[in-house]
């Protein structure tokens, strides 16, 4: 599928560089504190929470990763929901290369999730909703490549699906670097 390559091939050095700048990398080696973990959970929700709503403009998608970090947050005691980051989709291909980042998150954040119960400082946690380790995690991305598969896209679509999936990367990386009191 000639859009999928080219979004892997355009994004692929920018997930790389964001998978070794955020705190998951400390859940992955079980050395996160409570307080790191609150922080990334607050700063992938203001980058998702953007992106979905973004996305949800020119594509029938549910904002259920926004509403499970959102829980998971209010579990924490955070019920600040932050700065707005700037972002914007303004047709379908843009919202189609924004997707592919939000819903191709679900692998790695399955693995994260896997990690957690393993992580000394967040005994106790109750069951996470966003970084839950459950197969379940994967159905947006399965849904989104289903879309894919169902119709062509031009040269066009697939030039402005893969500027943008940049684009949300470059998202994550800011909120990435946005503390949980909501300063950068």
């Amino acid at each position: 599928m000639k859009i999928l390559t080219r979004l892997r091939e355009e994004t692929a050095e920018l997930h790389k560089a964001l998978e070794g700048e955020n705190l998951a990398n400390k859940i992955m080696d079980h050395s996160i504190s409570r307080e790191e973990y609150r922080n990334l959970l607050f700063q992938n929700y203001i980058a998702y929470k953007k992106a979905e709503t973004e996305i949800a403009k020119y594509l029938p998608v549910k904002t259920e990763k926004t509403a499970k970090l959102s829980t998971d947050l209010e579990v924490l005691g955070v019920k600040d929901q932050g700065p707005v980051l700037d972002f914007s989709c303004n047709n379908e291909a843009e919202a189609i290369g924004a997707a592919y980042v939000i819903e191709g998150s679900a692998m790695g954040g399955l693995l994260i999730g896997k990690e957690i119960k393993d992580c000394d400082s967040l005994t106790g946690l109750p069951d996470q909703v966003f970084f839950s380790g459950t197969r379940d995690s994967m159905k947006g991305w399965n849904e989104y490549l289903k879309f894919l598969r169902s119709r062509e896209f031009t040269d066009a679509e697939i030039d402005a699906a893969a500027s943008k999936a940049k684009e949300t990367f470059l998202l994550f990386e800011r909120a990435f670097q946005v503390e949980l009191s909501g300063t950068v």
